[in-house]
């Protein structure tokens, strides 16, 4: 189902914002009103994609009729749907943000002043912590965002979150999308393949979203489980760095005591005030990284029993 379509007569978007939703209720209304809130002159749309079973697509449709959305009948993966979004609309940029994410007013403008360079293929940004009075928020910031902090240095990378990164549309198309069959990690395996191919993504601490990041120990900690499963799918795809952990999956028991030692060695050059809380939670950290070893070990071992 597909409301507030764009008209053939208005002008072409510069700036095309897809947030894939399922479920987003609780979240949609500050998602979508700092997109819309946006200080810019740049023309830009908004399409939700979403398959939600709560009351996602009726807010959407009743209270911001200058959002375009599709509603898909069936739950799509967030990669499948950023696909959708994609092909629906027309913007010479292709801006991706989570519905559980808050754009700061200025994303726009400067995602696309980062595009005069045209060498550059994708600009990711800033993720900041959305949960800042939650210790299993923090532990799940830390866990999936820590190298895209607001301190963290501007650099050209091979991954970036799909919480807030913008593509050019002729590249993103030419690469084929995301995985759609995948419904994590699709974006780790489509920014290593981008990259692979010889094209730059720029990781700019100034376009910045505050994630509102997943609480409560027994969820972020579960999730770790099913992150570590699909790192290992995304790795035997397109041969991502650590895809030998995939032929010798007992290394894997090794992983928690490196990511612990990656994740503070890494926050003492960005960030030391979020250092000390790190240390803080740095126990719980190894066991969410144990967790997503084990996940990994039982995705590597069941290719392994296949081939």
């Amino acid at each position: 189902m597909l409301s507030g379509q764009q008209a053939d007569d208005e002008p072409q978007p510069q700036v095309s914002v897809i947030v894939p939703c399922y479920n987003s209720e609780a979240t949609i209304r500050v998602c979508l009103n700092s997109i819309l809130s946006q200080t810019t002159s740049v023309a830009f749309d908004v399409t939700v994609v979403d398959s939600s079973l709560d009351r996602t697509s009726e807010i959407v449709r009743t209270e911001y009729p200058h959002v375009r959305l599709i509603h898909l009948g069936a739950r799509t993966f967030a990669g499948a749907a950023r696909n959708v979004g994609v092909k629906a609309t027309r913007g010479q940029y292709c801006m991706m943000i989570d519905s559980d994410c808050i754009a700061d007013p200025g994303l726009v403008d400067r995602v696309v002043e980062r595009f005069n360079d045209d060498s550059i293929a994708a600009v990711g940004g800033a993720i900041c912590n959305g949960t800042p009075r939650s210790w299993s928020g923090l532990l799940c910031y830390l866990l999936e965002f820590k190298e895209f902090l607001p301190t963290s240095p501007e650099r050209s990378v091979t991954g970036m979150a799909t919480a807030n990164i913008t593509y050019r549309r002729n590249l993103f198309e030419a690469m084929g999308g995301f995985d759609e069959s995948m419904w994590l990690a699709e974006d780790i395996l489509f920014n290593w393949k981008l990259t692979r191919a010889g094209h730059t993504i720029l990781f700019d601490p100034g376009a910045r979203v505050t994630h509102l990041n997943r609480t409560g120990w027994r969820n972020v900690l579960g999730y770790q489980y099913s992150m570590g499963r699909m790192s290992a799918i995304a790795r035997r795809k397109g041969a991502l760095p650590g895809n030998s952990l995939l032929r010798y999956p007992a290394l894997v028991g090794l992983a928690p005591f490196g990511r612990v030692a990656r994740a503070a060695a890494w926050l003492f050059k960005t960030d030391r005030h979020l250092l000390l809380q790190f240390l803080a939670i740095s126990p719980i950290y190894f066991i969410a990284s144990s967790i997503w070893s084990a996940g990994f070990f039982v995705e590597a071992a069941n290719q392994i029993a296949d081939s």
